[in-house]
């Protein structure tokens, strides 16, 4: 079956390529130095595309949960001087801290409860900051957001502290307290709590306090931001207690864990890529059996190396200054694109350089270039655009967090590719020169020899074109890219220009004679015998025949069995959900403050019900069905029913239930004395802050019911799905929130996104492996290997506890075209090499298995060192990475090969115009 193929068009190009950039390789390597530099003058916006806001970035840009918080703030504007907690989602400044007993017993005690109004009272009134003038010292009693221009003072304290005095006739009945017509909502000020047979607090081991701090104008936003920042260095480094322990966190706090990641990645992204440098230099240098483990000093390349690993650095500063330039926004996740350019770069860098080392010494610098990359720039190609179609893909996904990742990832490998085209291909051809004219590796010195070498290579150069001069002028010969008669390979041997020499045990053994010379150069052939490096010799002849075994195919088999079986398990066991503390280091003080506030999500935490055209109450229909509604939001597995819920028409009728009042359907019982009771009544300033009126008439209201089970991202996602249905069934046009819901809705599109995802890559990557690689039974093989290794890093990440969730999602989207590299390469020198399966095999791991081993454990190397930072989005990277490149090469290295040998060489019908070595 034949097929659409690109390959020989691509392939042909680049044979033409080669002798280009060598004639413009200086230009090449130059250029892109300039155009980085250009690119860079972006980074003067960097601070200011910085986008760090948790619910923004990691939540669909279109997600339910801004409609729903846009409803309450435009019903109930926060008013700083008639604030209430609880009662407003507009407040941006605030400080919030969970205090329980050191020695884990009940806050509920006398010595417990004096500790913590001790720590009340000084935060409250000893901690300041100064106004920019230095004039004034502002304190929270400055800052805060008042009631009639009076603090909030953490009243609850104080309560428990006087209960005694007052008899125990304070009611503690959890969640809701107080008196029938003045609830006292105790849900939201203690966690983990034990209750009596009769509903009533028995103890509690966590309590909260709270401080919400003006932000109406900028600066005093400033200095409530500066209060914030002074209240978090008082309880980091100064504050001290044998009493109580406490956690905290305040707005800004969970932006700052973000940004320490990003802080923790510097150092680790300078190790990772000095280790990997180091890998690659020693991997540059070459040794030859016959020269008793000498180092080639000719044919060695450390020059090579620096250059790959400084062609990733160009693409990075260029992609990101070229998208800053274009106002493109960032967040910290992006700091982990460095890793991913210098995975990709550095692996197309061993490719390239195999390739070079594949190609006869005995020709031109002009016909190795040509020939390189016409070998090499097919591989390069099919890595570096799947890699773009990968994050290109990903870039459709909702998530702004994730479309970021994708657009800089995307451009970044783009860079990538050009600049291993121009600056690396440049620098290819320079080096190239300096190994044609026999010179050090390191510091360009000519050897003993090179001089002789010279003199031969010219008079066999003369030779050579008095010949082709004679044919020349015989019968003129169609142009040939790969001819050494194009005047455009000619070499400038003076390119570097020192006389310097050194020793001849470092110059090249094996030295053809003039005529010899000729006589390959005439016929284009591969020159004399030339020794193969000993790990090329070692895949080639012992570990290529080893794996083709019987026995060996055999054992492949049932691990590859049983590494599906183990996969697949992972696979069917994942779980979602991105849990906010994971976004921060685990010794991060926020991360505390979320392990606690778990406490408070079990049982007592509150959704708001907005009813939004509430119908007139003079009528009993009405409220039977008012009544109705409140209800289905009560008997559900996630809210605890009537004790639980705080609503302004259950509490009249319990008012008036308490005198014994005849139920009538009278605008005076509905409307004149329910009026005047809100005004009058002991939580007339609860009941203010949760009801509009226009004149005399409801215009909307909202009531809250308590909530329980809501701790795990699971219960958030599921909660909300269900909330919301609730909502949506109701009439009055019924909406409802929780703080949690905007992780929520990530939590409901991360598990269709990511399959869709999936889907969309794994096609695309088909149709350019069957495009790419000039064979449909090898393009589906390709394919098949791309769904077993993504199977693979999806079901071992979940099983190393990873859940499914934004980061892990931007991983996934990555191995999918890291897996194609792994894979496609083996599978394109296969497809290029000669001779039956097993040769075609052989053939393969001589010419790339080398190179593809060397990406995938330099990567492995480069990445370990962030194994040591203790951040889960850091871990989620490593893990991801870890196992796709650990997966990857062993498919290439062995499950493929393997595969691909049991089938005769006409099963993949492979043209004879494909075979390259």
């Amino acid at each position: 079956m034949q097929i659409l193929q690109i390959e020989p068009l691509v392939r042909n190009a680049f044979e033409w390529y080669g002798p280009v950039v060598h004639r413009w390789r200086w230009f090449c390597f130059i250029s892109p130095l300039f155009l980085t530099m250009a690119c860079s003058i972006g980074f003067l916006r960097m601070k200011d595309l910085r986008v760090d806001d948790p619910a923004y970035v990691f939540t669909p840009s279109d997600a339910r949960w801004r409609r729903e918080i846009n409803v309450f703030n435009e019903n109930w504007p926060l008013d700083e001087n008639k604030f209430l907690p609880g009662k407003s989602f507009e407040t941006k400044r605030f400080v919030n801290i969970l205090i329980r007993a050191k020695d884990g017993g009940s806050i509920m005690r006398d010595n417990v409860l004096q500790e913590i109004q001790i720590l009340n009272n000084w935060i409250m009134n000893n901690i300041s900051v100064p106004t920019d003038d230095l004039k004034f010292n502002l304190t929270y009693q400055d800052l805060c957001l008042s009631y009639d221009w009076v603090c909030g003072a953490n009243e609850h304290i104080q309560m428990l502290i006087r209960r005694n005095d007052v008899n125990q006739v304070l009611d503690l009945h959890f969640p809701r307290g107080g008196t029938k017509d003045t609830p006292v909502y105790l849900g939201s000020i203690f966690g983990d709590v034990n209750v009596f047979e009769n509903g009533t607090l028995s103890d509690a081991k966590l309590t909260q306090l709270f401080y919400f701090l003006k932000q109406d104008q900028k600066m005093v936003e400033e200095y409530s931001s500066k209060f914030s920042y002074a209240i978090e260095t008082f309880l980091n480094q100064v504050y001290t207690s044998d009493v109580i322990s406490l956690s905290f966190a305040h707005y800004q706090s969970l932006e700052d864990g973000l940004d320490e990641n990003a802080k923790a990645f510097v150092p680790n992204f300078v190790v990772s890529f000095f280790v990997l440098a180091m890998y690659a230099l020693i991997s540059s240098f070459s040794l030859k059996s016959s020269s008793a483990k000498k180092i080639d000093w000719i044919s060695s390349k450390p020059w090579l190396a620096a250059a790959g690993m400084f062609t990733t650095v160009l693409s990075i500063v260029s992609a990101f200054g070229f998208l800053f330039l274009l106002g493109v926004h960032y967040n910290v996740i992006n700091t982990i694109i460095p890793f991913l350019i210098i995975a990709i770069g550095i692996d197309d860098m061993f490719l390239m350089n195999a390739c070079w080392d594949q190609t006869s010494k005995s020709l031109t610098v002009p016909e190795r270039m040509s020939k390189t990359l016409s070998h090499a720039g097919v591989a390069v190609t099919i890595t570096n655009v799947t890699d773009i179609m990968s994050f290109a893909i990903g870039c459709i996904t909702d998530l702004p967090g994730i479309q970021f990742f994708c657009i800089y990832a995307c451009v970044s490998v783009a860079f990538s590719y050009l600049y291993q085209l121009t600056f690396f291909s440049g620098a290819m051809a320079i080096m190239g020169e300096v190994e044609r004219e026999k010179r050090h590796c390191l510091f360009f010195y000519r050897t003993l020899c090179s001089v002789d070498i010279s003199k031969m290579n010219e008079e066999a150069d003369s030779k050579l074109q008095q010949i082709k001069n004679i044919s020349r002028s015989a019968s003129p010969a169609p142009f040939n890219y790969l001819s050494s008669s194009n005047s455009s390979f000619s070499s400038d041997t003076d390119s570097f220009s020192s006389k310097k020499t050194i020793p001849a045990e470092f110059a090249w053994k094996e030295q053809p004679s003039p005529s010899s010379s000729i006589s390959e150069k005439s016929k284009n052939s591969h020159g004399p015998h030339e020794e193969k490096d000993r790990i090329v010799h070692f895949l080639g002849q012992v570990y290529g025949p080893f794996i083709l075994s019987n026995s060996v195919r055999l054992f492949s088999a049932v691990i590859f069995a049983i590494y599906l079986v183990i996969a697949l398990y992972g696979c069917y066991n994942f779980r979602e959900g991105l849990n906010p503390g994971n976004l921060v280091t685990n010794d991060h003080y926020i991360a505390k403050y979320f392990s606690d506030i778990k406490n408070f999500w079990r049982i007592g935490p509150q959704l708001h019900v907005a009813v939004l055209n509430p119908p007139n109450l003079t009528l009993g229909e009405n409220r039977d069905k008012l009544l109705d509604v409140v209800k289905s939001f009560e008997n559900t597995p996630y809210t605890l029913g009537r004790e639980g819920t705080v609503f302004f028409l259950l509490e009249y009728m319990n008012y008036l239930t308490d005198l014994n009042v005849e139920i009538a359907d009278t605008e005076k019982l509905w409307n004149t004395k329910l009026n005047s009771w809100l005004k009058y009544t002991g939580g007339s300033t609860q009941w203010a802050s949760n009801i509009r009126m226009n004149g005399t008439e409801f215009q909307s209201f909202r009531f809250q019911i308590a909530l329980k089970n809501f701790v795990e991202p699971n219960d958030h996602k599921h909660a909300a799905k269900l909330l919301r249905e609730i909502a949506d069934r109701q009439p009055y046009n019924v909406v409802v929130y929780h703080e949690a819901f905007p992780f929520a809705d990530q939590y409901l599109i991360i598990l269709p996104a990511t399959i869709q995802n999936v889907v969309i890559s794994l096609l695309c990557m088909a149709v350019v492996s069957f495009l790419l690689v000039p064979s449909l039974p090898s393009g589906f093989v390709i394919f098949v290997s791309i769904v077993s290794i993504n199977i693979g890093v999806f079901g071992y990440m979940t099983l190393w506890g990873v859940n499914l969730d934004a980061v892990s999602m931007i991983s996934i989207i990555m191995s999918i075209g890291f897996a194609v590299d792994l894979s496609a390469h083996i599978i394109y020198a296969f497809v290029t090499s000669y001779g039956d399966t097993k040769q075609r095999v052989i053939g393969a791991l001589e010419s790339l298995g080398w190179p593809i081993f060397q990406g995938a454990s330099s990567t492995i190397a480069g990445i370990s060192i962030l194994y040591t930072v203790d951040a889960y989005i850091i871990l989620v990277f490593f893990k991801t990475i870890w196992l796709t490149m650990l997966i990857g090469a062993i498919h290439g290295l062995f499950f493929i090969p393997v595969f691909l040998s049991l089938f005769p060489v006409e099963f993949f019908r492979i043209p004879k115009s494909s075979e390259l070595h």
